[in-house]
Formats: C-alpha cells, sequence, structure tokens
C-alpha cells in the first residue's frame, strides 16, 4: 500500500514553483520537468520534488512515467471546458458563501490583491504576466479561504488549479487585463457589502468572460453552463 504524501512545507514550495513554472509557459503542456532545476528554485531536496510531483499528479498537473519522470499534462480544449464549466458553478457559489461569512481582514485581503492586479496591468501587462497570473491565483484562492467550506474548498482545488494553469494571460489584451481588474474590484465590493447574489453574479459574468478570451479564439464551441453550446464565429469583416 502507498505510504500517503507528507505535505510539509518543501514539499508545498516545490509544488508551489512547480505550478508557477506550469502557469507561466516554462513548462508546457507534454514537456518533462526538471527535478533538479525545480529543487534549485525552490530550495529544496529532489525528495522534497518527487513528493511535491506526486501530489500534482493527484490533482492532475502531471503524469509519472516509470523511470523517466513527470510530464505536464497536456489538457485538449474540449476537456478544459467542460472542467470550466464545473469551476464557473462551484467558484460562483463558494464566492456566494463568502459574501456572507468573509471577514473584515479577508476582505482587506481581497483588496489588497485586486489593487496590486490592477497596478501590475497597468505598469507593464507585457513584462509582468507571470506576476499577474500568481496574483490573480491569490485572489481567487482567498476567496475559496473565505467561504468558510473546507470541502467546498478542497474539491475547487483540482477543479480550479487544473484550468488556472491555462490561464496565464498569455491571450489577454490590455483591455481585457483591464475588464478582470474591474470585475475583482466589483468582487471585492459584493463581498464587503454582504450581498451574496450580487457577489455570485458578479463572480460568474467574471469567469465567464474569461473564458471567452480564453477559448473564444480558436473556434471552440463555447456556452454558459447548462445551455446548448452553439460554435463561435468571428465577425466578418465589412467591405469597403
Amino acid at each position: 500500500m502507498n505510504q500517503p504524501i507528507q505535505m510539509t512545507t518543501s514539499v508545498a514550495s516545490a509544488c508551489q514553483v512547480i505550478r508557477q513554472c506550469i502557469q507561466a509557459g516554462t513548462y508546457p503542456g507534454g514537456s518533462w520537468i526538471r527535478e533538479m532545476t525545480i529543487a534549485q528554485m525552490a530550495k529544496v531536496s529532489r525528495t522534497s520534488v518527487r513528493q511535491a510531483l506526486n501530489v500534482l499528479a493527484l490533482e492532475g498537473f502531471v503524469e509519472l512515467h516509470p523511470n523517466r519522470g513527470a510530464m505536464v499534462v497536456d489538457w485538449n480544449d474540449d476537456s478544459l471546458l467542460e472542467v470550466f464549466d464545473v469551476r464557473v458553478m462551484l467558484e460562483s457559489y463558494a464566492c456566494e458563501l463568502a459574501a456572507e461569512r468573509a471577514t473584515d481582514q479577508d476582505v482587506e485581503t481581497l483588496k489588497k490583491h485586486a489593487d496590486s492586479f490592477a497596478e501590475l496591468v497597468e505598469k507593464d501587462h507585457k513584462r509582468l504576466r507571470q506576476k499577474i497570473t500568481q496574483v490573480n491565483n491569490d485572489l481567487h484562492q482567498q476567496i475559496l479561504h473565505s467561504c468558510g467550506n473546507q470541502r467546498l474548498a478542497t474539491l475547487l482545488v483540482a477543479v480550479v488549479q487544473v484550468p488556472l494553469v491555462h490561464q496565464t494571460f498569455a491571450r489577454y489584451e490590455i483591455e481585457d487585463l483591464r475588464r478582470s481588474a474591474f470585475q475583482h474590484h466589483d468582487l471585492v465590493q459584493a463581498i464587503a457589502r454582504k450581498d451574496r447574489e450580487w457577489a455570485k453574479a458578479t463572480m460568474m459574468a467574471h469567469l465567464l468572460s474569461g473564458k471567452q478570451v480564453i477559448f473564444a479564439n480558436k473556434n471552440q464551441v463555447i456556452a454558459s453552463p447548462g445551455e446548448a453550446k452553439t460554435p463561435v464565429t468571428q465577425p466578418k469583416k465589412s467591405k469597403s
């Protein structure tokens, strides 16, 4: 029987570094994780890196191949769309709960993340995309923490983390990033005012707008959860 993975500080650090590398595109889908490189970046042992890879395999980030190592999972867009739809429903509900249960400290932390995101976007959105991605993830993780439902938060980890790996903002134009920044502040305001419906609706709109940016350019079939899917077509240019 396999022994349970000990989630020590060093293993958690290695997990974080690997996730960030995948999100930044350092390790795209289908590439092999270099254990020594991760160990040096996270300042941990290779044993901790191997344990971290076992954790990430359970979360759906990597596939483990005996005698070869760990390969980053290369999700196809159809699978990602299905997972993203589940994320929209669950995280919108988590945001609704956060509006009811978030503490003043939670709201202050969310506001800090929202402000940081907006500042980074206006500062240099092309050079700072990795940092923008991390701050975005921090904000969404804080909302999960604030919802006060540990089972829901645990369930959402895998559902949210996998699509977020592909949400590197590489396809986001400055207008898309600014819209996200505005929506983040709207989310914080809804949670601060403890308006459950507003928080839920804003999170759903936020995630669906991001979904359009991530997938629409690939002519995928896009629809809101529960709706019939129709192909996305690009508008035709008018003749001059």
